[in-house]
């Protein structure tokens, strides 16, 4: 439908189409797909209503300038964009979704740490597993960093989890909770 090198993905209501460029007649190619998606979704009634959620993003380095557009409105070039939780960047580092989640644990660990009025490091080691973990185990298969500075800002989050289990000189149990 959309062109033999034009790559179609799609989730629930959310769809990805790229090409690889490697020069101006691929991109006229993607164009074509997006002009093929457009005049489909006019035929089949569906508006689109989130155009300013419709971005390009660019990866690689060589990269050819080309303005792309859907319904004649010129789609914004972006560095980065979430995609089902995960900021991706250009260059695949993933480091704008790593300082985010670190970001974002840490804040969630001071305000354990604030509101909770309870010493007790098991409590406090259960809140953590229970409210920060997650944030920095999701998805964490897809953005699994490979530098060492990354690593090292993960690293941070991991150990704030041993100011919950410090206390009174007590450890959490080593047991799964």
């Amino acid at each position: 439908m959309f062109g033999d090198d034009v790559t179609v993905k799609l989730f629930a209501d959310d769809l990805k189409m790229y090409v690889t460029v490697n020069n101006i007649k691929d991109c006229q190619v993607l164009q074509h797909g997006l002009n093929t998606l457009y005049d489909w979704t006019i035929k089949w009634q569906l508006n689109i209503y989130q155009i300013p959620k419709c971005v390009v993003l660019r990866l690689g380095n060589r990269n050819v300038s080309f303005t792309y557009n859907f319904n004649n409105l010129a789609l914004p070039n972006v560095s980065v964009v979430r995609d089902l939780g995960v900021l991706i960047d250009s260059d695949l580092k993933f480091s704008s979704h790593i300082e985010a989640m670190v970001t974002k644990a840490h804040q969630r660990a001071s305000l354990i740490l604030r509101c909770f009025k309870c010493s007790d490091p098991v409590l406090l080691y259960r809140a953590f597993v229970t409210y920060v973990r997650p944030i920095h185990e999701y998805n964490c298969q897809v953005w699994s960093p490979a530098y060492l500075y990354l690593i090292n800002k993960i690293d941070r989050v991991h150990k704030s989890r041993a100011v919950f289990a410090r206390g009174q000189g007590v450890r959490p149990p080593a047991k799964n909770v």
